[in-house]
């Protein structure tokens, strides 16, 4: 409510002064005009300053939380692509590396995207969100299975579940190079 009321104040207060500014002009005698031309002026790029301010402001956030997403995405992908992912790991009991989806959520809660702009962005995202927290929670899952169960079969079935053609790690992988490439095609 406080930034509407100085919203309102403050644009109230120019365009009044812009208005005052123009008839100044109008009404003062052809040899005195140059002060209320510098004062309209001087009005004119206050008002689009704040505009331009605004809108590069904005221009910046987005290119930043895009950066940030991208640089995540790029060490998501080294962690899939990593040995305890690959489908030569051998079975064990071992601890994985975790997806982070910070840059991710950082966006979402700064408003640094716009819904109208970046929707197919948003969603893409939201379901990466997804993905990330289901991932870590299965892995969190898997590792107390592998580490309280005494049996090496049942490690194998886990690892195998994990590395398999149809797991859901492949599913996130699929997602995570739809997610890159669609941030591929953002001009930088």
């Amino acid at each position: 409510m406080t930034r509407v009321v100085i919203t309102a104040l403050t644009f109230g207060a120019l365009a009044v002064a812009m208005v005052l500014g123009v008839s100044w002009l109008v009404v003062s005698p052809p040899g005195e005009r140059w002060e209320p031309a510098v004062n309209s002026l001087a009005l004119l790029a206050g008002i689009t300053g704040i505009f331009a301010e605004r809108w590069a402001a904005q221009r910046e956030q987005r290119e930043q939380a895009i950066g940030s997403i991208r640089l995540e995405m790029a060490r998501n992908r080294e962690t899939l692509d990593g040995g305890e992912f690959g489908a030569a790991t051998r079975p064990g009991r071992r601890l994985y590396p975790r997806l982070i989806q910070s840059a991710v959520d950082s966006a979402f809660s700064s408003g640094a995207l716009s819904p109208r702009r970046d929707a197919e962005l948003i969603d893409l995202l939201h379901r990466w969100r997804s993905a990330v927290g289901s991932v870590n929670r299965r892995l969190e899952m898997t590792e107390t299975l592998m580490f309280t169960s005494a049996s090496a079969e049942e490690v194998e079935q886990l690892h195998r579940a994990l590395h398999s053609k149809g797991s859901f790690i492949q599913g996130v992988r699929a997602l995570l190079d739809e997610t890159q490439a669609y941030l591929g095609e953002l001009p930088r």
